[in-house]
C-alpha cells in the first residue's frame, strides 16, 4: 500500500557513511514519485522535489542527474525486481500448476503493495527516453512469452484443459494488471486477495473431472 515518506531530516542519524547516502537518496526517491503521482511529471518541478525532501537543489543532483534520471531509476527498478523474480519463477523446476500459482500471487501482491510506482508507471512511460522504452516493451514480451510457455506446459502434461493459450494468457495478465485499483476496495490483505485469485484463475484452467468434488 501508498505510504507518505519521511523527509531527510527526520531519518535517524548514522555514522555509515554508505548507508546515510542510500536513505537520502531512497527519501529523495521516494517522495518524487509522491509528486509524479500527484502532479504528474511534467508537472514536478526540482525545486519542489528540494522543497519536500527538505534539502536544496544542489543535494538532490548530487544523487539525481535530473528529473529524467528520477523516472528512469523507477523503470530499473521495476525491470529489476519485478521482471528478475517473475524469470525465476517460469523457469523454476515446478510443475505448470504450481508455477503459475506463484507467478500469479507475486505480480497480485507486488501491483497491490507496490501501487505509487505502477501509477506513474504507466502513466509516465512516455516521458522516459526512446531505447529504454523499447527495452521495457521487449521485457513486457518476455514476459507475455513466459506466461504463454507456462500454460503450454501445462496443456502437455495434461495439468491444464484445452483453452486458447493467447487468450488466456492475455485475460490472466490483464487481471492481474488492474489488481492494485481494486484491492482496496476488498478490506482484505495483499497475501489473501493474491491467494484468491490465484484458485480463481487455476480452477478455471483445471480439467472438469479435477474440479468434481
Amino acid at each position: 500500500m501508498t505510504r507518505k515518506t519521511t523527509a531527510i531530516k527526520e531519518l535517524p542519524k548514522s555514522t555509515d557513511g554508505v548507508a546515510r547516502a542510500d536513505q537520502v537518496r531512497r527519501v529523495i526517491y521516494e517522495r518524487a514519485l509522491e509528486l509524479f503521482e500527484a502532479k504528474g511529471f511534467a508537472n514536478t518541478s526540482m525545486n519542489e522535489i528540494a522543497r519536500v525532501c527538505g534539502v536544496s537543489k544542489p543535494a538532490i543532483y548530487h544523487y539525481f542527474r535530473n528529473k529524467s534520471h528520477l523516472l528512469e531509476t523507477l523503470y530499473a527498478d521495476i525491470t529489476r525486481d519485478f521482471f528478475g523474480a517473475i524469470q525465476a519463477i517460469a523457469f523454476d523446476e515446478g510443475g505448470p500448476e504450481e508455477r503459475l500459482r506463484r507467478l500469479i500471487q507475486h505480480q497480485a501482491i507486488y501491483n497491490i503493495t507496490h501501487s505509487r510506482f505502477l501509477t506513474v508507471f504507466w502513466r509516465e512511460r512516455h516521458s522516459i527516453e526512446d531505447e529504454d522504452r523499447r527495452n521495457l516493451a521487449e521485457r513486457e514480451r518476455e514476459f507475455e512469452r513466459w506466461v504463454f510457455k507456462i500454460l503450454e506446459d501445462g496443456q502437455k502434461a495434461g495439468t491444464f484443459r484445452p483453452f486458447d493459450i493467447r487468450i488466456t494468457a492475455f485475460g490472466i495478465l490483464g487481471l492481474l494488471s488492474s489488481v492494485q485499483r481494486w484491492a482496496p476496495y476488498a478490506g482484505k490483505s495483499a497475501e489473501i486477495v493474491a491467494e484468491h485469485l490465484s484458485e480463481m484463475i487455476i480452477g478455471g484452467l483445471l480439467p472438469l473431472k479435477d474440479k468434481v468434488s
